[in-house]
């Protein structure tokens, strides 16, 4: 009898330490590069360059197992009226429309939404696959490898949870309590570094943007749509080239 009831607890217990491993704030991000921005568009009111796209895991990363994409850019007004941002998509490769999200369930939310619409697809997807594109990218544009903390600039920085021991006795409660905290951290992190649309940029001035959406699989472009004292406008800037096969699982040989 001993034996069976430990080979019935025994995997519950494996499955809930697995369990509480979820999202956690690192103490060091991972080091990425800026020096140069990945892709840049320009119409005569402003210029939008993606500096770094922060993925699950990789270059930049400051929280474990992200479930999202965190997209790190600038925007330049370079005329002489203010312009309101009022819309910021990202095109992922099945041609659809991502928006930006602030809430760490919803992001969560959104990638398995759209890991539902790839499988119908017949493509196979999970956050952070083909990371190397996206480190080759960064070697391409020149950037030298700095902490997110420094090179950020304007880009908020989150700090770091402390940790505590675990104990096996009661499992349920310290697993839930763990688990709970790190989210709750990871959710603030979260809502200190979005920026939320629509806002406002002032004449001649030029902001850093740090907006978190659901995983984009190979995406293709960012899209920006702004509004001035002369009507309504969009840009897109192409990131196809530099992001292919971004969470896209290669086939096996």
């Amino acid at each position: 009898m001993r034996k069976i009831e430990i080979a019935l607890i025994v995997p519950f217990v494996v499955a809930i330490l697995a369990g509480c491993g979820g999202n956690k704030v690192l103490k060091e991000p991972e080091p990425f590069a800026t020096d140069e921005p990945l892709a840049t568009a320009s119409d005569p009111h402003l210029t939008v360059s993606l500096d770094w796209v922060i993925i699950r895991n990789g270059p930049g990363t400051w929280v474990k197992n992200a479930g999202w994409d965190e997209y790190l850019l600038r925007i330049r007004n370079q005329s002489t009226q203010p312009v309101r941002l009022t819309h910021l998509f990202i095109v992922d490769s099945l041609d659809t429309r991502i928006e930006p999200l602030s809430g760490r369930k919803q992001l969560i939310k959104g990638s398995k939404e759209t890991s539902r619409r790839y499988k119908k697809s017949g493509i196979k997807i999970k956050a952070g696959a083909g990371r190397a594109t996206l480190r080759t990218a960064g070697l391409t544009a020149g950037g030298a490898a700095l902490g997110a903390a420094a090179a950020g600039g304007g880009w908020a920085t989150a700090g770091a949870i402390v940790g505590g021991g675990l104990v096996l006795a009661p499992i349920l409660a310290v697993g839930g309590v763990m688990r709970g905290s790190n989210n709750s951290k990871v959710s603030e992190a979260i809502e200190l570094r979005h920026t939320e649309i629509p806002l406002e940029l002032a004449a001649n001035g030029e902001i850093r943007l740090d907006v978190f959406f659901p995983i984009a699989p190979s995406p293709k472009s960012l899209e920006i749509k702004y509004e001035n004292g002369s009507g309504d406008y969009g840009l897109v800037v192409e990131i196809g080239g530099k992001l292919d096969g971004l969470h896209i699982v290669a086939p096996a040989e």
